[in-house]
């Protein structure tokens, strides 16, 4: 079975939410259970995973816990590079909390913070990446995790929907989808990515769809 590398679906729902120790969770409203500026920008990214853990229930908590301002700091320095973008994304898109109607403003405002060069080619990938997946699993569970990731994904991505590089490398997709021609950077990243993950027609047909209110 191909299973991406790369970024979320590399972690099943239960896998990623193992990172998520009961002392986490319990002590989640203290300051302390945040991880520093200097871990987050630094660590590579399978640390990342564990850094994420720790941030979801500090993003989502329901009583006062880390100031919104630290808790900013961190997803800014976190969101500074791909692994730390890749890391977080990887454990958030697979979490229930990533199944809540609303994106926490601080996250939207990290996200939005990031440099687009860096940040949107890895959130059009959360998105195209679960929806091959879709197709690519045959068991009917997996599938549907799938699924709510894609859809997880798309809600990420919408808060960059309209920006200039959001259009442009969904654009790319599209014609890569459509098994069209192409010289353009863009779609040659997009095509040598699709290539090495062996897309099909099918995987190809429901990415396209996925990203078409994008383009």
């Amino acid at each position: 079975m191909r299973v991406p590398i790369l970024l979320l679906t590399a972690l099943s729902p239960q896998t990623a939410l193992s990172f998520i120790t009961p002392s986490v969770v319990r002590h989640a409203s203290r300051v302390d259970a945040l991880p520093t500026v200097d871990e987050v920008a630094n660590d590579d990214f399978m640390k990342q995973l564990g850094h994420t853990s720790q941030i979801i229930p500090l993003l989502h908590s329901k009583s006062p816990g880390v100031p919104a301002p630290e808790l900013l700091a961190v997803l800014q320095q976190q969101f500074s590079h791909s692994d730390g973008i890749r890391g977080f994304f990887a454990v958030y898109l697979t979490s229930p909390e990533s199944l809540e109607d609303e994106v926490p403003s601080v996250l939207v405002e990290a996200v939005k913070g990031a440099d687009p060069k860096v940040m949107v080619p890895l959130a059009c990938m959360n998105v195209v990446m679960p929806t091959a997946m879709t197709i690519i699993h045959q068991d009917a569970e997996l599938k549907e995790c799938a699924r709510k990731t894609a859809e997880n994904g798309k809600k990420i991505l919408n808060l960059l929907k309209g920006t200039e590089l959001v259009i442009d490398n969904c654009m790319a997709i599209d014609r890569v989808c459509a098994d069209l021609d192409g010289d353009d950077e863009l779609f040659l990243y997009w095509n040598k990515f699709f290539q090495n993950y062996k897309y099909g027609h099918d995987e190809k047909e429901a990415i396209g769809m996925a990203v078409a209110e994008f383009c």
